[in-house]
């Protein structure tokens, strides 16, 4: 399906005595309005715009329109017809473009305009009813007439033209001290002929709802490349709620990342000419004996193995789906994490256009779960047999419109572990804080008065100077492709030359808004004198190489390495030749425990923390006596203060519980008398760690109840071995 969404543009640029008459130093508004339109132009081929340009010169020495006769229309030359963008037009602005002393009327140029995009589009496919626009660039300085006035404004809302006028000033009438009359800004008298043409200018744009900019408001603006804009189709399905409400919906992409288009293999001394890749199969031997693809299969890595797997068993082992657009069920909106947001685009979900009933039904499911704080859980098959995704159905509701934000929410296969040790800043958590985490008063009203300082909402200015937000998204443009788009634009413009510096447009998005760090130095260096940091000396890894190289001829002996001092060796040549632990072992279990959670290659804090449990049941059932009791209190005191660090605190307490039971049936409820209930190691409660769910109460009572010790039954003789003893007697 086509999408009738092209324009047509018409630039209509004047070349007259007016536009180059500058005081010496200064740039041309010629000039000017050529940089402005090839911007305008680099911005429609980098976006692979669809849309239609021509270029339309007047004060020309020559004549080249379908209007021009003896009586008007005169040295106005159609310099290009409308066309698509592309290089040669580039070029022709570039190189090709020149000024007269001839002045022409701006209104025939107009006109003209307005019969060449009229005549142009017809036969054409892809505009339909897309506005007509006419981008002028003059300062108005040469004489007109203005006869046909009138009718040229009805022309332009009969037939949906749009005017952009860029050059002088066009605000206030009655404004005779802004004469922004340069393309810099620097001030020249507007002479009698041009305040005519202002003036003119300004009724049509008032009639015609048109736009106005100077050169300051319209180089920074079209500085920027724009990507590829790509116009989202609907994806239709019928959002399911339960087994018999199913509304009509449409979904729209509505943010997307961009990416750069990858570069293309070509030939160095021709980049038109064709290649081809061939791709050939070989085996890994000797011969490199070369396999037709038919005889290869796709492998999937299992473990060391690699399983081969062929296209009946890859299509038999597809999970079969169907489309489909499902509410699982509903949730408050704080439970939705904003970390646990994925996926590289967000989708706005409306009713489907034209269907009442789907328009009421969805308009009642937004508006509820906007008053109740609620979202949506649903399930999205994007087609048959697609993948499955999770997501959520955010409401959103403005002042013209209403709709659901789908957003992708991750598996448990998607989410990352990390543990982190815990940092307790309140008094609450007595038991774990550490006193000098806890910031001063001055220190948070330093951080407060930093981000204020740094406040993004009013960092900005606007033209009259009031204050704005700064690096709005749809204004902020990313640095990588813009600088991309320039070295494209200019190697392809100036083969032989070497890239170009950094644009000063996109060397400014890379830093703070300019206010911003003169706000916030005075702030920075209070901040330098309450939060005193002390560099910590790197400490060096201890390796074979480091400790025992000789040193370098001329260095003093002083420097070489000393293998008595602790801190070179950090435990000596045994902690380096010491093995990896893979268990807890029942030497020095809490050094096997502690190290086993602090390797980094994968998450073993389940499978240490069980290995732990066993050590413990072993030391205290195998101990002869007392003997390894206090080993065995020693390994749970680091396992309950792990748990803590590391948030696990109902594997700890389902363990104790269970530690209690067994210590009665295994007759040593001693160990939990004389140890546990002496030190008072109980379950870990809220207070200590957020994720429990046992509160102090119950911790009490698990100490005061003493577990039961089981009555051993008295051991039955063996008849047959006291009669053995009698005979040996």
């Amino acid at each position: 399906m086509a999408f009738n969404n092209k324009e047509a543009v018409a630039i209509v640029l004047d070349v007259g005595r007016g536009m180059t008459e500058v005081p010496p130093g200064e740039q041309s508004r010629l000039q000017v309005s050529l940089d402005a339109i090839n911007m305008i132009l680099q911005r429609k081929l980098f976006s692979e715009s669809k849309d239609e340009v021509s270029l339309i010169l007047f004060g020309t020495p020559d004549t080249a329109n379908d209007l021009a006769s003896k009586d008007g229309y005169q040295n106005i030359t159609v310099a290009r017809p409308l066309g698509p963008v592309d290089w040669d037009l580039l070029k022709y602005i570039q190189n090709d473009v020149t000024s007269s002393d001839i002045s022409a009327d701006f209104l025939d140029a107009l006109v003209v305009a307005m019969d060449h995009l009229t005549e142009a589009i017809k036969g054409k496919k892809g505009f339909g009813t897309a506005p007509k626009r006419i981008i002028l660039f003059s300062d108005v300085s040469g004489e007109f007439g203005d006869d046909q006035l009138d009718d040229i404004m009805a022309s332009f809302k009969e037939h949906n033209f749009e005017l952009s006028v860029i050059g002088s000033d066009l605000g206030d009438e009655d404004d005779t001290k802004k004469d922004d009359n340069t393309a810099n800004g620097h001030a020249k008298p507007k002479t009698p002929q041009q305040r005519a043409g202002e003036t003119l200018l300004r009724h049509i744009i008032e009639n015609t709802d048109g736009e106005s900019y100077t050169f300051t408001e319209v180089l920074p603006a079209l500085s920027y490349f724009l990507s590829r804009q790509v116009r989202s189709a609907a994806w239709k399905a019928h959002l399911e709620i339960g087994p018999s409400l199913k509304i009509p919906v449409c979904l729209f992409t509505r943010v997307k990342e961009v990416k750069a288009k990858s570069f293309k293999n070509v030939y160095a001394k021709d980049a038109d000419a064709g290649i081809e890749r061939l791709r050939t199969y070989h085996l890994n031997d000797d011969e490199e004996t070369e396999v037709e693809k038919s005889n290869t299969a796709d492998g999937h890595r299992y473990g060391s193995t690699i399983v081969p797997f062929s296209e009946d068993d890859k299509e038999a082992m597809k999970y079969k789906t169907e489309k489909c657009f499902k509410v699982l069920g509903f949730t408050k909106s704080e439970n939705v994490k904003r970390y646990q947001v994925m996926g590289d685009s967000t989708w706005i979900c409306t009713a489907e256009q034209g269907d009442k009933a789907a328009v009421v039904a969805l308009s009642a499911i937004i508006n509820a779960l906007y008053e109740t704080n609620m979202v949506a859980i649903v399930r999205r098959v994007y087609a048959n047999n697609g993948a499955v995704k999770l997501g959520c159905l955010i409401p959103q509701i403005k002042s013209k419109c209403e709709y659901l934000v789908y957003l992708e929410l991750p598996f448990a296969e998607d989410l990352r572990q990390f543990t982190f040790g815990s940092l307790a800043l309140d008094d609450s958590s007595a038991a774990v804080v550490n006193k000098k985490f806890i910031p001063t008063e001055e220190q948070l009203s330093l951080v407060d008065e930093l981000i204020d300082t740094m406040d993004l909402t009013s960092a900005g200015k606007a033209e009259d100077d009031e204050k704005i937000e700064a690096l709005k998204p749809k204004l902020t443009f990313n640095p990588h492709l813009q600088r991309l788009f320039q070295c494209l634009q200019h190697r392809a413009m100036n083969p032989d030359e070497d890239l170009p510096e950094l644009s000063p447009a996109i060397a400014a998005s890379l830093n703070p808004p300019s206010d911003v760090p003169e706000k916030t130095k005075a702030v920075t260096e209070k901040m330098k004198a309450v939060f005193k940091l002390e560099p910590v000396a790197k400490k060096e890894v201890a390796t074979g190489d480091n400790i025992f190289r000789d040193t370098a001829e001329g260095e003093p002996a002083a420097k070489k390495q000393k293998l008595t001092t602790e801190s070179d060796l950090s435990g000596g040549l045994p902690e380096l030749l010491k093995p990896k632990v893979t268990e807890v072992g029942s030497t020095n279990p809490v050094e096997d425990f502690v190290a086993l959670i602090a390797q980094k290659d994968e998450d073993k804090f389940n499978s240490a923390h069980r290995m732990m449990q066993d050590m413990i049941v072993k030391l205290v059932v195998d101990s002869f006596g007392t003997q390894f009791y206090p080993k065995a209190m020693d390994c749970l005191k680091s396992l309950r203060s792990e748990s803590i660090a590391n948030g696990e605190p109902t594997m700890f307490n389902d363990f104790l519980l269970k530690l209690k039971d067994q210590l009665s049936k295994e007759n040593r409820t001693n160990f939990w008398q004389e140890f546990i209930v002496q030190e008072k190691l109980s379950l870990i409660t809220k207070v200590e760690c957020e994720e429990s769910k046992s509160t102090q109460e119950e911790a009490d009572q698990l100490l005061c109840a003493a577990p039961k010790a089981e009555e051993k039954k008295p051991a039955v003789e063996d008849t047959d071995a006291n009669e053995l003893l009698d005979e040996l007697e």
